[in-house]
């Protein structure tokens, strides 16, 4: 299976197996993002012990993790780490979370035994259950605070890889970008996708099918981290799924009161990092918040996958119908996401490095009960960009152009240079390519995929 990305941190593992002391580092991220394979892969050229933590009682986990490296049975838990520490320079624990879920007291014995340790140890801990992991070693009352040399938090593939990738797989761009919807950059999402299909089979096989990969992962992955609260959690994310809301437009979709809501907002946002909580860009007001699921296969499942659960068990293919005639639908919001995606991992190609990059709304002036968005914003001291982006069929015309010009004069700002940007699935008219210049980017999935040198 070839390798892909994650160059930066190998580098980073290398420059740790050349250090002469002991190193912690925790790496986290949520499930399928290839953490254990990134971790193999750093340190397949060394001896490294590697042990995944299970959920089972207290003694038989100290009995299993004696004998995974022993002939005897150790009788407390800082004796074997210290005797870890002094016969391995480097130790891997996958699913470290689960030693707290086992007893807490076990990370108080890591700790003495690691602050008595005088190898050179390197110990990587790994954990996928982002909430509890950034509690164990950024909350001051945790035993291992202040112990982590360094914290990781492993992303998805950016939009460039994944769709290198994808296109090793036979994938065009477009169908690259209608996958990257769907699933992320995930590598293990991604490589469900390996044997070629057409679009539409690929969300039958993936996830509708009775046996399909991906029906039931976001359910059980967010059981196991919301917990006994997990319904509450699931009417929040399918109220949101698809499109950015208002706390009022989510209260009013789950049921849930807008004073109980906050609460559950914050976590998915700062602690499981599911969501997040944006404001018009160019806005001096300051509450102006709308939600959106980041996580593009969450969105995709609470959007297409469980609302439609009921009609999946009796009658899967027409839940694949309900699914492809709404797919052009949730392609337009995604497409915005995947533009300014690019944006942020390009973000010298309009001329200027952005201090910000977002969306923009508002009301049209002298119009209290008419509304406008602006799809991209990004600006600096001296510029701004305003962009549209259409996942259409048909070519984007002058019109569209002429709106976007409407919209940006609502907005303040503040005789900046204004730099306007059209994202077209289809391409341009030639009345607009007409208009084309160092002020007004005409730009194709062909073009921005040129920059990452992955289409000629």
């Amino acid at each position: 299976m070839k390798f892909y990305n994650r160059r930066k941190e190998l580098d980073f593992f290398q420059k740790v197996k050349g250090m002469d002391r002991k190193y912690f580092v925790v790496v986290f991220g949520r499930r399928r993002i290839g953490k254990t394979t990134l971790i193999r892969k750093a340190f397949e050229d060394t001896k490294a012990f590697y042990y995944f933590v299970e959920v089972k009682k207290e003694e038989t986990l100290l009995k299993d993790l004696s004998f995974s490296f022993s002939k005897a049975v150790y009788s407390n838990w800082y004796d074997l780490f210290s005797e870890l520490f002094n016969r391995y320079e480097y130790i891997v624990f996958d699913e470290f979370q689960n030693f707290h879920k086992v007893n807490p007291d076990i990370l108080y014995a890591l700790q003495h035994a690691w602050d008595d340790n005088k190898n050179k140890t390197k110990m990587i801990v790994l954990g996928s259950y982002v909430g509890l992991m950034k509690n164990i070693f950024t909350d001051e009352k945790m035993p291992l605070f202040g112990r982590a040399d360094s914290i990781i938090n492993i992303k998805e593939f950016p939009l460039g890889e994944t769709v290198s990738m994808l296109k090793d797989f036979g994938y065009d761009v477009h169908e690259a970008f209608q996958i990257y919807a769907m699933v992320g950059g995930v590598p293990k999402y991604l490589w469900l996708f390996k044997d070629k299909r057409d679009i539409k089979q690929l969300i039958y096989d993936v996830f509708i099918d009775e046996f399909a990969p991906l029906r039931e992962e976001a359910r059980n992955l967010l059981i196991s981290e919301f917990g006994s609260e997990h319904k509450t959690y699931f009417s929040i994310l399918e109220a949101i799924a698809g499109g950015m809301k208002s706390l009022s437009e989510i209260s009013d979709s789950s049921g849930i009161e807008t004073t109980k809501l906050s609460k559950y907002l914050t976590e998915l946002s700062e602690i499981y990092e599911i969501l997040s909580k944006e404001r018009p860009l160019l806005s001096e007001k300051k509450r102006n918040y709308k939600y959106r699921i980041k996580d593009h296969y969450y969105n995709f499942f609470f959007r297409n996958i469980y609302r439609n659960y009921s009609i999946m068990e009796y009658a899967p293919e027409k839940a694949l119908e309900i699914v492809w005639n709404n797919f052009n639908q949730y392609m337009g919001f995604q497409f915005e996401e995947i533009c300014r995606q690019f944006l942020l991992e390009n973000p010298g190609f309009f001329g200027f490095i952005p201090k910000d990059v977002g969306k923009h709304w508002g009301r049209v002036p002298h119009r209290k009960n008419e509304s406008y968005d602006i799809d991209l914003v990004a600006y600096d001291d001296e510029n701004v960009l305003f962009g549209e982006c259409k996942w259409s069929n048909k070519k984007v015309g002058e019109e569209e152009y002429r709106k976007l010009l409407l919209r940006s004069e609502y907005v303040n700002t503040r005789k900046r240079r204004k730099i306007y940007a059209l994202f077209s699935r289809s391409g341009f008219e030639e009345n607009l390519l007409k208009l084309k210049s160092k002020n007004l980017f005409l730009i194709t999935p062909e073009d921005m995929m040129r920059v990452y040198e992955v289409v000629k």
